[in-house]
């Protein structure tokens, strides 16, 4: 079957550019051909963090509200919902900085944290998966993603925003018990389709690139995107960004799963962008380390890694990383937290939830050699 994503040039977050791209994008697909007047939609937008518009790390407001009003064209009930990537994030304060509160005094609309609103338990296989309520009994999901990198799962985006589905601690635990990409990224793919969107709408007018979902640097990629399938989403942004999707574990194993379509079962309706050859990517040693057998692997790891460490020039001792690390490996220190990476599993929860962008990824000598030789192999 071939999945339809509509595609339009988009450059500006303005409000009456922004609305007029997405009725492009939405119209192309008939993406709203399932909504009935009177149904209750909720809005499910990348909400990681309380960090401005400017910073890149939330989706855009204008994305939001453009998609809000669109939707209230068609007498829908809508609500904007969440959960961050912290259970101990100030969610007023998040609502606020993100631009979510502004726009639901504007527009009437209902601000949900999935922190409050109860969950029902979905089983998935082996695993018992708490689905935040309102993604279960909403009538109609948008899905409301931002292109970025991400240092565990390479891409975040239309697949892994519905992780936000999870309330509470639940998904730092997932990340301390899944702490390999593959791992992971099935647990990624098992919620997507347990709280799977009716229609997805990408933020892409700015992503982000290098060492993201937080810590990266911003890129004007200038372009918004719609479709009913989240994982043709996923897998025509990597392609576009210069990445092989198969390379993206999130999005091979939908496909395995038969969730969304492959590369060659993909139309482009509308603007068709040009690959990028110089996107950068987040270079992470433990998606090397999946080719190799546990037992090379381990050895290996003794002289080649890569880890998150604090630069105290930037660290505020705020705390927020020792409370949120799953496996608990950093504790109280004089003038910023303490790792101990002995417990450490690398699951980046510091480096995505940090306010200040503290965190650095610290490398060993024999990590930066086989950078270094394998940078100059591609020149």
């Amino acid at each position: 079957m071939t999945s339809m994503i509509s595609v339009a040039k988009c450059t500006s977050y303005e409000l009456p550019k922004v609305q007029k791209a997405i009725r492009e994008c939405v119209n192309k697909i008939d993406g709203l051909k399932d909504l009935e007047k009177g149904d209750r939609v909720l809005l499910k937008p990348n909400l990681l963090m309380s960090s401005t518009p400017q910073e890149g790390i939330t989706t855009h407001p204008s994305i939001v509200e453009a998609t809000a009003k669109i939707l209230l064209e068609k007498n829908a009930k809508i609500m904007i919902g969440d959960s961050p990537g912290s259970p101990y994030t100030n969610i007023e304060n998040l609502w606020e900085k993100t631009g979510m509160k502004t726009i639901a005094k504007k527009l009437d609309i209902k601000l949900l944290n999935f922190e409050s609103t109860g969950s029902h338990i979905k089983k998935f296989g082996s695993e018992e998966y708490p689905i935040a309520k309102p993604i279960l009994e909403c009538d109609f999901i948008v899905n409301l993603p931002k292109i970025k990198t991400h240092n565990l799962t390479i891409l975040t985006c239309a697949v892994k925003n519905m992780y936000g589905a999870i309330p509470g601690a639940r998904k730092t635990d997932y990340h301390r018990r899944y702490p390999k990409p593959s791992e992971f990224s099935e647990r990624i793919v098992e919620i997507y389709k347990l709280a799977k969107p009716d229609l997805t709408i990408v933020d892409g007018i700015i992503g982000m690139e290098g060492n993201g979902p937080s810590g990266g640097d911003t890129r004007k990629l200038g372009m918004i995107l719609a479709s009913e399938d989240a994982v043709a989403l996923d897998v025509y942004i990597s392609h576009i960004l210069g990445m092989d999707p198969y390379m993206i574990p999130s999005n091979r194993i939908a496909i395995e799963k038969g969730l969304g379509s492959g590369p060659g079962n993909i139309k482009i309706m509308g603007d068709k962008p040009q690959v990028m050859d110089d996107f950068r990517w987040p270079s992470n040693i433990y998606h090397a380390l999946e080719f190799f057998p546990s037992k090379i692997a381990r050895i290996l790891l003794r002289f080649w890694w890569s880890r998150p460490a604090i630069d105290d020039r930037c660290c505020k001792n705020c705390g927020i990383c020792i409370e949120a690390c799953p496996p608990g490996a950093l504790s109280e220190g004089p003038s910023s937290p303490i790792f101990d990476y002995e417990k450490c599993v690398n699951c980046l929860c510091c480096m995505e939830l940090c306010p200040h962008h503290a965190f650095y990824h610290e490398k060993s000598f024999l990590y930066k050699l086989t950078s270094r030789l394998s940078k100059k192999g591609g020149e």
